[in-house]
């Protein structure tokens, strides 16, 4: 029984593991992540407009939006996926099937990325016109309603990516004894 459980700890290096590549898109993640934080909070124009149009609510909460989807999706969500392929993989020695994981990780990091700049865009754009009083309410209106399809599409882009992941996961072969 030992036996076993030390041969099962043993990683094959011939076999991708898809595991890090998850928690590398998760690692990427934190960092723009970072960045976009230290954009937020730096004291220079265009940048030191950003906090009186988030707390100015209205369009502003579309930036906060996309940034707090960003850490929760972007991090969280890759971390999480991560967690459970290094579960399939190390742990019950399964292996993932390409051909349906890569364009999972594919959508999935197009739609976060994609559907979080398009608020944050469209919740700065917005917010600055409201905060700062350079339009009317009614253009205000229709400038967000230009971003709302495609923030569909790369929401969707997201949910058809997370949901290949977890496909492959389901899907995942069991080693031939």
């Amino acid at each position: 029984m030992g036996e076993h459980l030390l041969q099962a700890s043993r990683i094959n290096p011939k076999k991708p593991l898809w595991y890090r590549r998850y928690r590398g898109a998760a690692y990427l993640c934190t960092l723009a992540a970072l960045l976009w934080t230290v954009v937020i909070v730096l004291p220079y124009a265009p940048f030191s407009y950003l906090p009186p149009i988030m707390v100015g609510g209205g369009p502003g909460i579309w930036l906060i939006l996309g940034y707090v989807l960003f850490i929760v999706v972007g991090v969280g969500g890759f971390g999480a996926i991560s967690a459970f392929l290094t579960t399939v993989e190390l742990h019950e020695d399964r292996t993932i099937d390409p051909r349906i994981m890569w364009p999972g990780l594919i959508l999935l990091s197009i739609g976060v990325v994609g559907s979080c700049l398009l608020l944050a865009v469209a919740g700065a754009l917005g917010g600055y016109s409201v905060t700062f009083g350079t339009s009317s309410v009614k253009s205000i209106d229709e400038l967000l309603t230009n971003y709302v399809n495609p923030i569909t599409a790369f929401v969707l882009f997201e949910v058809i990516g997370a949901g290949l992941a977890v496909l492959s996961m389901i899907r995942a072969r069991w080693p031939s004894s």
